[in-house]
């Protein structure tokens, strides 16, 4: 019967032409198909090798995560052991795995990466998604990378530099997502899930030089991390994202939202109850100023320091060694000294004349001025001495002027600014007193005063 008959089944039909005999010194038909085929997946195997490895050069060793030692803050102590400075690249304070709460870490867990401890490393339809809308619809990616991901992605980001590791589009952003996937399959292959998270949780960037939990714990709360309340938690686990859009000193109304988001995914995950969940969402936003320890300590000193130990050690080690140093330096004492020396400054530029107003802003300016300056006050300048203040009017007869500090009104004196003459280093102050302030300052000046006295409250002089 012929075996071409319309009832013989389809795969035997063909099965009986690939094996056919096609004639003396003829190959059968599936030779010279299989043959070709081979071929091509050798060189496709062989492309994909080359990729591969052109992709993973300059991947950081796996040794570096096995044996992790990032960049961390340097610090500087004073004799009597109080913090006077820190240097840093990337301000992270390493912390031990079981120091991190539990709740910290389902925190994070609940928000991120839900299916964290069941994955194996690479979410596809996430990955799917997130490169349809970053190189599709050109729009930021959210939530389509996993834990191990980012991970992956903060460790590019320490190695290659912050700038490189967000390369988003085209071919660099492309080469950067492959690169991502290789390390997270190494990450996974070669560590178990608890040593990924640790990583993560001392690696990602929290916003505001924040990088891991305890930098920012320290940096938005003053405390450790596991010090924490819930609702502080909650706050930080909803930074990875965007930390500047979610950031609780930009938009406090923004980080709020955030954090009720992070709340909600840890009552679906059964991690709080519905009581911790709402005493938490009602709690206020409650931040603080990152601290300028250099300035606010002592400043001189500690530079003189960080010259010395740059000369020593080179200034890479001081910013991504973790150096701990101790000065023999009385904080208190130096606190003087700087008064000292500031006054004896401020007095010998006296007996030279009056330089003039550090600005002069127009009317329009000055709601602004003082709106900022208000805030200074509240922050970093509460402890000032020598503050500016705007110049709001002078009197007819140059007796006194009106100024304003933040929200204080204040006055200055004629006799108070009794030296401020023209400059000229070569005429005694004594014997050319300025009796008058008209000429000398004028509405809209900024100019630098300190409290008159402490029993004229008001009273200020230039």
């Amino acid at each position: 019967m012929p075996n071409d008959l319309p009832h013989q089944p389809f795969v035997r039909r063909v099965s009986d032409r690939l094996t056919a005999d096609r004639g003396p010194g003829k190959r059968p038909l599936w030779v010279l198909i299989a043959i070709p085929s081979a071929v091509l997946s050798v060189i496709a195997a062989g492309v994909l090798f080359a990729a591969y490895l052109a992709f993973a050069k300059g991947l950081p060793s796996i040794d570096w995560a096995r044996h992790y030692r990032p960049p961390i803050v340097s610090t500087i102590w004073s004799g009597d052991e109080q913090l006077i400075g820190e240097f840093y690249n990337e301000r992270r304070v390493v912390v031990p795995y079981e120091r991190i709460p539990k709740r910290v870490k389902q925190a994070v867990i609940a928000s991120e990466d839900a299916g964290f401890f069941e994955h194996s490393g690479v979410s596809f339809t996430g990955l799917l998604r997130g490169l349809y809308q970053t190189y599709i619809r050109h729009k930021r990616i959210v939530g389509g990378s996993t834990l191990s991901q980012q991970t992956a992605k903060a460790i590019l980001a320490s190695a290659e530099g912050v700038k490189a590791a967000h390369e988003r589009h085209g071919v660099a952003g492309i080469r950067r997502k492959v690169r991502e996937f290789i390390l997270t399959r190494r990450l996974e292959t070669n560590f178990d899930k608890e040593h990924i998270l640790w990583l993560y949780l001392n690696e990602v960037y929290l916003g505001h030089h924040s990088y891991g939990v305890q930098a920012a714990a320290e940096n938005y709360f003053r405390k450790n991390v596991w010090e924490l309340s819930l609702p502080e938690i909650a706050l930080i686990a909803g930074l990875p994202q965007a930390p500047t859009e979610f950031s609780p000193f930009a938009h406090p109304d923004k980080a709020k939202s955030r954090r009720s988001y992070v709340l909600r995914r840890m009552f679906e995950e059964g991690m709080i109850t519905s009581d911790e969940r709402k005493d938490a969402d009602d709690a206020p936003i409650k931040v603080y100023p990152v601290q300028d320890i250099f300035r606010e300590t002592a400043p001189y000193v500690t530079e003189h320091i960080r010259r010395d130990l740059v000369a020593r050690y080179g200034n890479e080690r001081l910013l991504n060694d973790g150096l701990k140093v101790y000065a023999t330096v009385d904080l208190e004492r130096e606190h003087d000294a700087i008064a000292a020396t500031i006054k004896g400054v401020i007095d010998a530029d006296k007996r030279q004349g009056y330089r003039g107003a550090l600005m002069h802003l127009q009317p329009k300016e000055w709601d602004e001025f003082t709106r900022k300056e208000q805030a200074f006050l509240e922050g970093e300048g509460a402890h000032d001495e020598i503050i500016a203040a705007l110049v709001t009017a002078v009197e007819k007869k140059g007796e006194a002027a009106t100024i304003q500090i933040g929200e204080q009104k204040g006055r200055i004196s004629a006799d108070s600014a009794w030296w401020a003459r023209k400059v000229n280093p070569e005429i005694n102050s004594e014997y050319f007193k300025q009796t008058s302030l008209k000429g000398v300052i004028s509405p809209g000046d900024v100019v630098l005063v300190r409290p008159a006295s402490a029993s004229k409250k008001g009273d200020w002089e230039l």
